[in-house]
Parts: C-alpha cells; sequence; structure tokens
C-alpha cells in the first residue's frame, strides 16, 4: 500500500515541476486480472496472453471466480505436490527504465516471481536473464508485494512467471509499470 501512496505523490510532484521527468504508471501487463475476454466461460485460459503449466499432473491452475481482488475473476495454481507455473506473455519494456511490479495473492502456498528479461534479434524473442525476487508465503487474506527491478541493458522485452509450491495460491491485478 505505501508504494501505491509514494507513486502518487511522486506523481504530483512531477507534475507541478518543468523539467522534462516523466512518470509512466501504464501497465504493460495484458489481462492482469484474468477476465475473459469473449463469451466462452468454460475455458481455463482467460486469453492467450497467459500460459500455465505444471510439472506433474496433480498440479492443477485455471482463472477462477471464487476469488478476486480486481475485476471477477483470479488465476488459483494449486500445487500441494509439485509446482505449477503461470507466465505472461513477453511485453515491450525500455533499457535501463525503473519499473514496479505488483500482484494480488493469497492461499496458503509458497509463490516465487520471476521477471524474465528478453532480447529481440531477428524477429524473435531470446531470454538473456532472469532475476528472481523473495519467495512469498501467501495467507487468507490478500496481500499486494511490490519489487522494483530495472530493465537490463540488452532488454527489450519482459514476462512475469510465478511458480507456485507447497499449497495454492491465487494470483489476482498483476501489474508491471
Amino acid at each position: 500500500m505505501i508504494g501505491r501512496y509514494l507513486i502518487g505523490l511522486l506523481l504530483a510532484l512531477f507534475a507541478g515541476s518543468s523539467g522534462d521527468a516523466q512518470i509512466i504508471l501504464r501497465n504493460l501487463v495484458q489481462n492482469p486480472s484474468f477476465e475473459y475476454t469473449g463469451k466462452d466461460t468454460v475455458r481455463e485460459r482467460p486469453d492467450e496472453s497467459w500460459t500455465f503449466k505444471a510439472d506433474t499432473e496433480s498440479v492443477t491452475g485455471h482463472a477462477t471466480a471464487s476469488r478476486a481482488i480486481d475485476g471477477f475473476r483470479s488465476f488459483l495454481i494449486r500445487a500441494e505436490d509439485g509446482r505449477g507455473y503461470l507466465e505472461s506473455d513477453p511485453f515491450d519494456v525500455k533499457r535501463f527504465e525503473w519499473y514496479l511490479l505488483s500482484y494480488g495473492v493469497c492461499g496458503d502456498g509458497k509463490i516465487q516471481t520471476e521477471v524474465r528479461w528478453w532480447r529481440d534479434e531477428n524477429d524473435s524473442l531470446t531470454l538473456i536473464d532472469s532475476e528472481y525476487l523473495d519467495i512469498i508465503t501467501a495467507s487468507d487474506n490478500w496481500s499486494v508485494p511490490e519489487f522494483n527491478v530495472t530493465a537490463p541493458r540488452r532488454a527489450s522485452a519482459a514476462s512475469i512467471r510465478f511458480t507456485v509450491f507447497d499449497g495454492q495460491a491465487w494470483i489476482d491485478d498483476v501489474r508491471f509499470r
């Protein structure tokens, strides 16, 4: 919560300054609240901008309306015996730019958050680096962890990857600004 207030304060400060400094608060993540984009209400993928994978058949993941911090849905990963991976499609970033990553999480599992940095080479994206952030242990109430990251020199795109293990977690309202 403090991060959101800080951003508002910084915005107000820069709005009144005459310099060229800018703060861009546009969310770069597509479908950050996992809402369905079409008439199909049975699909497990809310749209084509997120991919779920699991390392065992006992791990499941799907969009659900059972809990949400924003909109009507969140993404639930059940990974008591194994790991579930939820990754956004890559989105454009600018090298050396500072970004704020936040998301809502609740449940009883652990979540490893990873920012994956990509480079556009010959019309194809190549993974150049992964930045692993603190492991979060979810709780029954929604929490909103925030992380500051800086795009590497060669990065032209990024993706967000959540790895859930040792329980279940609902993820919602993913923001990369």
